[in-house]
């Protein structure tokens, strides 16, 4: 016959280890989420450091919850290490690409070639940094959209950094027919660029350089310096500037 106090202890004893390591986790978790919010509030930290440590802290608390659990189900250590061992062979040879952004990750926090804030490209992917995570780093592009690219992917690619320098040389291009009046043309960019307070003229005057197309036409650019961060404004401003510059003073253009 069944020994009905036994079971009731085994059950009750199962039990209590099942809700003591459901406990364990949730408040690992709860713990992850608070360190992970302390983490990002620490403005004496660079803003990527604190993005990549609350994710990384977060994880790692996390996936200690989850081990404590299992010990407090009853686990041996002994097998549990066997166990991990192997499993996590298994789950490092399906995770490369996840372990080569976790890499990433570091070499990007540690040797900062952007950091949250800055305007870059990436990957042919241009955009403001929002965030750098352990595995991705995540753009804002200039339309509003939102990119995610991989660690492991920008230690190894081109890195365009626009606003590491405090100036940029901005530059507008037009391209005239042969027959142009290109004084016209030079004074009719030079006047729009003389109107705008966002162009730097200590650094160096505004200057207009022409050249001629294969094809037969004429290309005029106006190259201006600009504080960095007002490189886009005064990019669009320029733009309708020196089209109805050249419009008043008759220069057909492209």
């Amino acid at each position: 016959m069944f020994n009905l106090a036994a079971i009731g202890d085994l059950l009750v004893s199962i039990g209590i280890k099942l809700l003591g390591a459901i406990a364990i986790i949730v408040i690992g978790f709860i713990v992850a989420g608070c360190l992970s919010k302390i983490i990002l509030k620490r403005e004496k930290l660079d803003a990527s450091v604190r993005s990549f440590l609350s994710s990384f802290v977060a994880l790692a608390v996390k996936v200690l919850a989850v081990i404590s659990a299992l010990f407090a189900l009853g686990v041996p250590a002994a097998s549990f290490v066997t166990v991990l061992g192997s499993v996590g062979l298994a789950v490092g040879l399906a995770m490369q690409g996840a372990l080569a952004n976790f890499a990433g990750g570091i070499l990007l926090v540690v040797f900062r070639p952007f950091k949250v804030g800055d305007h870059v490209t990436l990957s042919g992917n241009s955009g403001v940094v929002k965030n750098i995570s352990i595995f991705y780093t995540t753009l804002l592009s200039d339309d509003n959209k939102v990119i995610t690219l991989p660690n492991g992917t920008l230690t190894n690619a081109a890195i365009v950094n626009t606003t590491l320098e405090d100036t940029r040389r901005l530059s507008v291009e037009y391209t005239l027919p042969m027959d142009s009046d290109i004084e016209a043309a030079r004074k009719a960019l030079l006047s729009a660029a003389s109107s705008n307070a966002m162009i730097l003229s200590a650094i160096e005057p505004p200057t207009v350089n022409v050249s001629t197309h294969v094809e037969g036409k004429i290309t005029v650019k106006l190259n201006v310096w600009t504080k960095g961060s007002d490189y886009a404004k005064l990019e669009k401003e320029l733009e309708s500037e020196t089209a109805e510059a050249l419009d008043a003073a008759g220069v057909s253009h492209e």
